[in-house]
């Protein structure tokens, strides 16, 4: 069972200046009252005394217990004490007692409420009318493991990855290019902010299979996103400039790698009524290694260094990665639409697509022109 975590200043200030009962800073922390007493022993806080005696009349108990059939552990919440001291009250009062009353749970039924439903011993003993360490005591005897930390600290359930390498590389390439991903005890928390709801609506789609996402809007309409996921995300946690060689090796995988980075960094439209597909970042070895596996795949592209470090008060090198000609970006498109997943983003290629072909047809015909009119095609 996990030692429950309170500081010896948090116990005195309820102790001993609040002057909470044992059971009261019990249910706070979700156990027994003898584990606040033991640790008010550790700590070598004072005990009360004289202990105040719980006054209840052997009149009311009796009705209670014998005419109401109210369980002990019953009567003791109604009190305010352990059901240990309203059974000694019955024994003292001379009042004829039940035969202990037999918790009957299956190691399924518990396994599924506390591993499953994540509720605690306390909650589940107020299921069966019992105290929180008999569930205990049931859990030892059928060798359920208690959950560990991160799993206690939250109630939203976590999904494996699903190994899709696929998915993983658009995940890489997403989180390269935009999101802040860090070890959170044992599990990862992953975290970005935007103005832009498609944004929003992108890290829900990736997540929100996996674990819950929230998101707050802060003021001038930015959004604030998070979600906690377990550790086969542990991937995500690198931050390197450079793409793994697994995902270059791999047609497929890179062009799903660069439509995440795409989708975190890319920018995609028409100006001066010619389209332009660009990528600007800070990740020098990164731009240039989507430059390389570009031109492998035919497609033309321009890298260059667009600002210096120092100039504009920036730390590093502003670099770019640009598609200017028709034929690039529309064989470009044709390989990376299928994984685009950003709202805008794909909203922007389809106007692009639309201007490279009306842009290629218009070409074809005025060489179909020039060649019905008896001069050589333009090489």
């Amino acid at each position: 069972m996990k030692k429950i975590e309170i500081s010896e200043t948090r116990l005195r200030k309820l102790y001993e200046n609040q002057k909470l009962s044992s059971y009261a800073i019990a249910k706070i922390f979700n156990c027994a009252a003898s584990v606040i007493q033991r640790r008010v022993k550790e700590y070598n806080i004072q005990i009360r005394y004289p202990k105040q005696e719980i006054k209840i009349s052997k009149e009311k108990l009796e009705d209670l217990y014998t005419n109401k059939q109210l369980s002990t552990y019953k009567i003791a919440k109604l009190v305010g004490c352990g059901s240990r001291t309203i059974y000694g009250k019955l024994v003292k009062y001379g009042i004829e007692t039940r035969p202990i009353k037999r918790v009957k749970i299956s190691k399924e039924d518990l396994f599924y409420m506390y591993h499953t439903q994540k509720l605690s011993y306390s909650e589940i003993a107020t299921k069966y009318s019992c105290t929180a360490s008999i569930i205990f005591d049931k859990m030892k005897m059928y060798g359920i493991l208690p959950r560990n930390s991160s799993e206690a600290n939250t109630i939203y359930p976590k999904k494996d990855f699903s190994g899709n390498l696929i998915e993983k590389s658009y995940l890489i390439g997403f989180r390269l290019g935009d999101l802040n991903v860090v070890k959170h005890c044992l599990l990862i928390c992953v975290k970005s902010n935007t103005t832009k709801i498609e944004q929003v609506n992108l890290f829900r789609q990736l997540f929100e299979n996996y674990g819950n996402v929230y998101v707050k809007e802060g003021k001038g309409k930015v959004f604030y996103m998070e979600t906690l996921l377990n550790q086969s995300f542990s991937f995500l946690i690198p931050k390197k400039d450079n793409i793994e060689q697994w995902i270059l090796n791999n047609d497929n995988n890179f062009l799903s790698f660069l439509a995440g980075y795409t989708d975190a960094e890319g920018n995609i439209g028409v100006y001066c009524k010619r389209a332009r597909v660009r990528i600007g970042t800070y990740d020098i070895n990164i731009l240039n290694q989507i430059h390389k596996k570009l031109k492998s795949l035919n497609i033309h592209n321009i890298f260059r260094m667009e600002s210096p470090a120092g100039k504009n008060r920036q730390n590093k090198d502003f670099c770019r990665v640009s598609l200017n000609k028709k034929e690039d970006i529309f064989r470009l498109f044709e390989l990376i639409k299928p994984y685009l997943k950003h709202g805008k983003r794909c909203e922007d290629l389809k106007k692009a697509e639309n201007n490279v072909i009306i842009r290629i047809q218009r070409d074809k015909s005025e060489k179909e022109i020039l060649y019905n009119n008896g001069h050589s095609l333009p090489q």
